[in-house]
């Protein structure tokens, strides 16, 4: 093997790198899926409703098998007005059902679904049911309910087995919080045992699958994003949709004795619904209730325990807080500081904090989120200039010694093995290192999988235009043009860069770079593929620039 084949598998070496790097974070945070999706289901399927109970408390852990609910008959009650089952807030519009007892849809008054329709987005894919249960095996909702409301509290009431059950749903009039009290009041004339607890029910939207090869590397399209999140002692733990209601998938999600957990709930990337009991040490179980379809994973959560004897006309508790609202840093960090955890920034996240912040800071003085990308590019390309000088010094070095390098590749052609000893001998004595052409790539991976997850990440970038057709930085570009200047203006920096030691037919093998990453950011979000177009014409100016130095230093 020659030295001119060793140039070119150093260079395929720092892009395998980069590459495989990028695979194996893919593989642990295996966070997103490709598609689109995060916008209001119009004709939500209901969620699960239940069949009789069983007649007595079961005092054992829940099982994991998942049936499909069927309703009981409601109850006689009187009918709360639909003016008295809104809730409306500075932050959202919340409609309760009251035959189901559940939340029927949550709207965030501030943010909208999509930037042509102007309507708001709902947090919620089908009604969600929060009730008490005292039959902890069926994990069945119930239907008819007495409701009352008074101020921003609504309650609904039932009984069943001389139990009294209510849920206490309070209403914070700004903010996204919400506090639910499920009571049982033992109404018998004797003490009673009671295994019971909270039961949440929803049908969750099942995102669309698909996306290009290159796209789903690096995590296809953020914005198809649905999991199963909870948190415990500042750690995250996740499942995504797919892998409760996927085909094949266990139906049971997790299940969880005697946690006081952080957190929990859904993800939809950009927002959250969260409802846990924050200040109880619970046992939680997570499962499929029915069978899933293409369009609806049918899922409940409960938040159990065992109560033990409770005293006649005694009344036990589960206390349970929610967060529904935005994945934003700030008003997660004024909610609750340990919300802040479910924000997914990888194991880069010390790097992305800080642009973060920077980038905040830099749209408040240009009012352009892409601005403050290019700006922030440039700045960073300054901070790896000392790497990008070492690089071309070495490079030139290595151009200027190839005469040498030639003529003990032809001493030494019947002896590769004496031939590579000879080359690295010259190169060492020389000072130069072929592999310092990798220096300004190797540190600039974790800013860029920084980049990448703060971009897709970041709710404050959702719907952010730029300039023309890109009005969403958080998206990709719909009609892929930055993609395909992305890669010119690779192409160009190829033929700028000198290549010490190619052939003709190495340096078209290197061209192919620019299309592969071309192809790579078809489906990355435009603020990404702003950051590389930035990235790239910077570097072609350091390029330059640095030829012009360095044509003067080596002659």
């Amino acid at each position: 093997m020659n030295w001119d084949k060793k140039s070119i598998v150093a260079v395929f070496i720092c892009t395998l790198l980069f590459m495989g790097y990028m695979t194996y974070l893919q593989t642990k945070y295996p966070d997103f899926y490709a598609g689109n999706r995060g916008e209001v289901v119009e004709e939500p399927t209901p969620a699960p409703t239940p069949t009789t109970p069983n007649p007595a408390p079961n005092t054992e852990a829940p099982a994991a098998d998942a049936g499909t609910p069927a309703a009981i008959a409601p109850a006689q009650v009187t009918a709360l007005t639909a003016q008295d089952l809104t809730f409306d807030t500075k932050t959202r519009l919340i409609r309760f059902d009251q035959n189901l007892g559940a939340i029927a849809s949550m709207q965030l008054k501030e943010y909208a679904q999509d930037q042509k329709s102007g309507l708001q987005v709902e947090v919620l894919d089908s009604p969600l049911l929060v009730q008490g249960t005292i039959n902890i095996q069926d994990k069945l909702g119930q239907k008819g309910f007495a409701a009352k409301r008074e101020g921003n509290t609504i309650t609904f009431s039932r009984t069943e087995n001389n139990w009294a059950m209510e849920q206490i749903f309070t209403v914070p009039e700004d903010g996204y919080g919400l506090q639910v009290k499920v009571n049982f009041k033992n109404i018998a004339e004797v003490p009673q045992e009671l295994t019971g607890g909270a039961l949440v029910q929803e049908n969750v939207a099942q995102p669309p699958s698909g996306g290009s090869f290159f796209g789903n590397m690096f995590g296809g399209n953020p914005a198809s994003a649905t999991s199963y999140v909870y948190g415990v002692n500042g750690e995250t733990e996740e499942m995504l949709v797919h892998d409760l209601c996927g085909e094949d998938a266990d139906p049971t999600g997790f299940n969880l004795t005697g946690e006081k957990l952080d957190y929990l709930g859904i993800d939809r990337h950009y927002f959250l619904s969260f409802l846990w009991a924050k200040d109880q040490p619970m046992n939680y179980l997570l499962q499929r209730s029915a069978d899933a379809n293409a369009l609806f994973c049918p899922t409940t959560i409960l938040v159990w325990q065992k109560f033990g004897l409770v005293d006649a006309g005694a009344t036990v508790s589960v206390d349970l807080t929610g967060y529904f609202g935005p994945k934003q840093r700030d008003i997660l960090a004024a909610h609750d500081p340990i919300l802040t955890n479910s924000i997914k920034l990888g194991w880069f996240s010390f790097f992305a904090h800080p642009l973060m912040a920077v980038l905040k800071e830099l749209n408040k003085l240009l009012h352009n989120w892409g601005l403050a990308i290019i700006v922030i590019t440039v700045l960073l390309k300054l901070l790896f200039y000392p790497l990008t000088k070492a690089a071309a010094v070495s490079m030139k070095k290595m151009q200027k010694l190839q005469p040498q390098m030639t003529a003990i590749r032809e001493k030494f052609k019947d002896d590769p093995q004496r031939q590579q000893r000879e080359l690295m001998a010259f190169m060492s004595q020389n000072k130069v290192n072929p592999f310092k052409g990798c220096l300004p790539i190797l540190p600039q991976i974790p800013v860029f999988i920084a980049f990448y997850n703060l971009l897709s990440q970041t709710i404050e970038l959702r719907h952010a235009p730029f300039f023309g057709w890109i009005t969403d930085l958080a998206s990709r570009d719909p009609y892929y043009i930055t993609p395909i200047l992305l890669a010119v203006g690779m192409f160009l920096q190829q033929k700028l860069t000198p290549n010490p030691g190619m052939d003709k037919n190495q340096e078209k093998i290197m061209l192919m770079m620019p299309v592969i990453f071309g192809l790579m950011m078809l489906s990355m979000p435009a603020g990404m593929v702003l950051y590389m177009i930035t990235n790239t014409i910077v570097s072609i100016i350091q390029q330059q620039w640095l030829n012009k130095r360095l044509a003067k230093q080596f002659g």
